[in-house]
């Protein structure tokens, strides 16, 4: 399973996409995301808007999370 959801977050899917795909609730895709970033498999990202209204910006991006492939997570996933 951790295979399968590093390999979809390295497609870019969402976590309601990768959730509804892997037929798995929200609630525990999260832990087992969280899981995998304690280990090194995945990294957060941070976001960070560059447009020139965002010094003016009320909305703030703190509740948007993405994911990325760690080296760690590439070679996990290139492991036959």
């Amino acid at each position: 399973m951790i295979k399968r959801i590093l390999l979809e977050i390295g497609k870019g899917k969402t976590i309601d996409e990768l959730a509804e795909y892997l037929d798995m609730s929200k609630p525990m895709l999260l832990a087992m995301i969280d899981f995998m970033t304690d280990e090194g498999y995945l990294e957060k990202i941070s976001i960070q808007c560059s447009c020139h209204f965002s010094s003016k910006c009320s909305v703030k991006n703190e509740s948007i999370k993405m994911y990325a492939l760690t080296r760690r997570g590439k070679e996990f996933l290139n492991e036959r």
